[in-house]
C-alpha cells in the first residue's frame, strides 16, 4: 500500500464542492477500525467453529460477534455520500438482526455491507485485500446456498478471515482520520 502524506490525506478527506459530512472525529475512526479487527477476530472464530467444532454453538457466537461487529464499523463509516452510509447502515443492521431467525439471509446483508466497506477503502486507499474482498464475498454466499462439507465452508471462511486481516492490517497504518 501507498504510504498517504498528511497533505494527500487532507485532500482526499476533503468532500467535493456541494457534499456536506456530519463531523468526524478522530475517536470515530478508532472506533471503526477496531469494529472492523473485530470483525476479523469474529470471522475467526466461524472458521475454527467450522473447521473444528462443526456442530458446536461457536458457529453462532462466530456469526454473532462477526455481525455486531460489522454493524458497529457500518456506524463508523466514513463515506461522503449520504445514500451509501444509509445503505451500508441498513445492510449491517439488518444482518445482525435478521441472523439469529435466518442465518443464511443474515450473512448475506451483512457480507454484502462488509463488501461495499471493503471496495471503499480500496477505492480510496488502494488495498489489494479490498479488491478481492468484493468477489471472494460473493462465491462464499454462493456456497452457503448449496449443501457442502464443514471443511469446505471452515476454508472458506479462513479466507475471509485472511483478508479481512490484510485490509484491516492496511487501514491501521494509515493515521487516524477526523473531519
Amino acid at each position: 500500500m501507498p504510504r498517504l502524506t498528511q497533505e494527500e490525506v487532507i485532500r482526499h478527506l476533503t468532500p467535493p464542492p456541494g457534499v456536506s459530512m456530519p463531523p468526524y472525529p478522530h475517536i470515530q475512526d478508532q472506533i471503526y477500525r477496531w469494529s472492523l479487527l473485530s470483525a476479523a477476530a469474529g470471522m475467526a472464530v466461524e472458521t475454527i467453529a467450522w473447521l473444528f467444532l462443526p456442530a458446536s454453538r461457536w458457529r453462532a457466537v462466530g456469526e454473532g460477534w462477526t455481525l455486531i461487529s460489522l454493524g458497529v464499523a457500518g456506524w463508523t463509516f466514513l463515506v461522503w455520500l449520504r445514500s451509501w452510509r444509509i445503505l451500508v447502515r441498513g445492510l449491517v443492521t439488518s444482518g445482525a438482526l435478521v441472523a439469529p431467525f435466518l442465518p443464511v439471509v443474515g450473512w448475506a446483508f451483512g457480507l454484502s455491507g462488509a463488501a461495499i466497506m471493503a471496495a471503499k477503502e480500496t477505492h480510496c486507499f488502494h488495498f489489494r485485500a479490498g479488491r478481492i474482498i468484493p468477489w471472494y464475498t460473493l462465491a462464499l454466499g454462493v456456497t452457503m446456498l448449496i449443501p457442502r462439507p464443514a471443511l469446505v465452508e471452515g476454508l472458506g471462511w479462513l479466507g475471509l478471515a485472511s483478508l479481512w486481516t490484510w485490509l484491516v492490517a492496511a487501514r491501521w497504518q494509515l493515521p487516524l482520520f477526523e473531519i
